[in-house]
């Protein structure tokens, strides 16, 4: 498995144009697995691409989670009960059981090419908003689950990104001081206080940093626990504004439909 990933990493480091070559990306859709032809817009079939829930219509004004039409603020439950640390978030697609899949496989089942179409999913969607953002930077993952499986997904996102964005892209920037535990096992407020100071930023990239506009980069929006930790590390350091882009994000749940994502 180890010598899978550095193969990857090996491969990916010779260029897109290569990697595309071993990994072609328009021949199955990245959802479904069926064949498909390369005239598919994001490698995605006709019927996966109808199956997920864009962001095309109501979102919240501050993290960008799709809003319900009967559903009457400009807000979402989580944004009107927190005060972001980032300026605005962004996202794609809610998170359903479509999406849930592409993510599970990008992250768990070695698909790291994956985030080569993701990435673009998300330019596409950062291209409708006026923002300017002058570094592309990944949540980071901390060192022991890197090392366990090889990849960051956030970084893979990033760096392809930031070639789409044509803009500068800082891997090593921002990094994880603590090993937290699994968000995916908490609630809204255990997750702030898991997360709660796990990041920094290197001392020698604080000049690199100093009045620049941030585009954050993550896989998944939840409740925004992750993002503002990060983005509080990135103001201290320096950073003017720091905007979130993510694939997918957690649904809107009003009170009374269960604990928030």
């Amino acid at each position: 498995m180890k010598r899978f990933l550095k193969l990857w990493w090996i491969l990916s480091s010779l260029g897109e144009g290569f990697l595309e070559l071993i990994y072609p990306s328009n021949i199955y859709c990245i959802s479904c697995g069926n064949i498909i032809d390369d005239s598919r817009p994001y490698s995605l079939c006709d019927t996966c691409i109808r199956t997920l829930k864009w962001a095309n219509e109501r979102t919240c004004d501050r993290c960008g989670k799709i809003l319900q039409e009967s559903y009457g603020p400009d807000l979402c439950s989580d944004c009107i009960e927190t005060e972001h640390v980032f300026e605005k978030g962004y996202t794609c697609v809610e998170y359903t059981a479509a999406e849930r899949d592409i993510l599970h496989r990008l992250k768990y089942k070695n698909q790291a090419y994956l985030g080569r179409k993701l990435a673009e999913i998300m330019y596409d969607r950062m291209k409708t908003e006026d923002i300017k953002p002058d570094i592309v930077v990944p949540v980071p993952m901390h060192v022991k689950k890197y090392r366990k499986r090889g990849y960051n997904q956030a970084a893979v996102l990033g760096k392809s990104l930031a070639k789409f964005m044509e803009k500068p892209y800082e891997g090593k920037l921002l990094f994880r001081i603590a090993e937290t535990e699994a968000m995916s096992s908490l609630g809204a407020l255990a997750r702030k206080e898991n997360i709660r100071q796990a990041f920094d930023v290197h001392i020698d990239s604080k000049n690199n940093l100093a009045g620049k506009n941030v585009m954050l980069v993550d896989d998944i929006y939840t409740t925004g626990s992750t993002a503002d930790a990060c983005a509080a590390a990135l103001q201290v350091a320096g950073a003017a504004k720091i905007y979130v882009i993510t694939f997918a994000a957690g649904a809107n749940l009003m009170k009374g439909e269960g604990e928030l994502f």
